[in-house]
């Protein structure tokens, strides 16, 4: 195998998982610090290895050595996946994890595939497709959390929900920054890309685009309006958590969707700033996550009926046709 390490170090370096966590989930490791520190590491490990993934497109065009692409790294993540020798700890910690708590690797699988389609221009045709990519590269990072958990898997369609409405929230929050690589999430049946970069590029040059602006605070609504309705779904599967990690998760499900809420009060600043949200907002929250999850612990008789409709863009899928509905 033809390893780059000069790469290879900048992705799946010798940082520890948790500090990976720290230093890259900041919404996440607010939330994570509530669960058992067993759990804690195990999920911290599985973090490390999506991030890594994840980061491959970004951090493998600052390779020094100029023979790295991100194909080839995602590949020879895809060989490690398959039992080959790996040189990264986080690759080869993953794979321990997954043995320990038999997590199909179809999903880390899904994931590569999610993060290969965001190599070069990205243009999202429908809602179905957009629905399909936040499967892809949120979804199953939370299949596999269940698997972690140990949840039961009734609870796998509400996890799939989650990871799609986080997933949007993070295309709503990142338009601006995500154009400036010509990576434009909102789907062409919302906005016409040509208008949203333009809208983005004219603000950067100070060249004002009003009706552009907004058309793209329009779609980003729309995107928020979609999410909305996958956080009502996930939020409706919280009681098949156990009970040690509902609050830690509730939490990170109520810090994300807040996001939304602060681009939903200022849509047009999508393309203008990064949002994001106060850290005693973020406590406050996350007090009231615990709380809830304290209260649901006790027998309420939560329904577990989950909309079958949400799924259906996800059909054509051969891993999300396999998870019960």
């Amino acid at each position: 195998m033809n390893h780059h390490p000069c790469v290879m170090e900048q992705l799946f370096g010798r940082l520890a998982p948790e500090g990976v966590l720290r230093t890259c989930g900041r919404t996440f490791h607010a939330a994570s610090r509530v669960l058992p520190s067993g759990v804690r590491r195990d999920l911290a490990v599985l973090y490390a290895f999506c991030r890594a993934v994840d980061d491959c497109a970004d951090l493998a065009d600052k390779a020094l050595d100029g023979t790295s692409s991100p194909h080839v790294l995602l590949d020879e993540v895809e060989r490690g996946l398959c039992g080959a020798s790996h040189d990264s700890p986080v690759v080869e910690s993953f794979r321990d994890l997954a043995r320990r708590h038999s997590i199909p690797l179809a999903h880390a699988r899904e994931l590569v595939s999610g993060v290969r389609s965001d190599l070069g221009p990205v243009r999202i045709r429908s809602e179905s497709d957009l629905i399909r990519y936040a499967y892809r590269v949120a979804s199953t990072v939370g299949l596999m959390m269940c698997c972690v958990l140990d949840v039961d898997d009734r609870g796998d369609p509400f996890a799939i929900d989650l990871g799609i409405a986080m997933q949007l929230t993070n295309i709503a929050r990142d338009v601006a920054e995500d154009a400036r690589t010509d990576r434009v999430y909102l789907p062409q049946d919302w906005i016409d890309a040509a208008a949203l970069i333009a809208a983005t590029s004219g603000h950067q040059r100070g060249v004002p685009q009003p009706r552009a602006v907004d058309e793209v605070a329009g779609a980003v609504g729309r995107t928020l309006a979609l999410a909305d309705r996958y956080y009502e779904s996930a939020e409706l599967g919280m009681h098949f958590l156990p009970v040690r990690v509902r609050g830690g998760i509730r939490a990170a499900a109520w810090n994300y969707r807040a996001i939304g809420s602060a681009i939903r009060r200022d849509p047009s600043a999508a393309v203008t700033r990064r949002m994001s949200t106060s850290a005693p907002g973020k406590a406050v929250r996350t007090a009231g996550a615990l709380w809830a999850s304290v209260l649901e612990s006790l027998p309420l008789g939560p329904s577990d009926v989950h909309d079958q409709a949400l799924h259906t863009p996800l059909a054509s899928l051969r891993v999300a046709a396999a998870v019960p509905a």
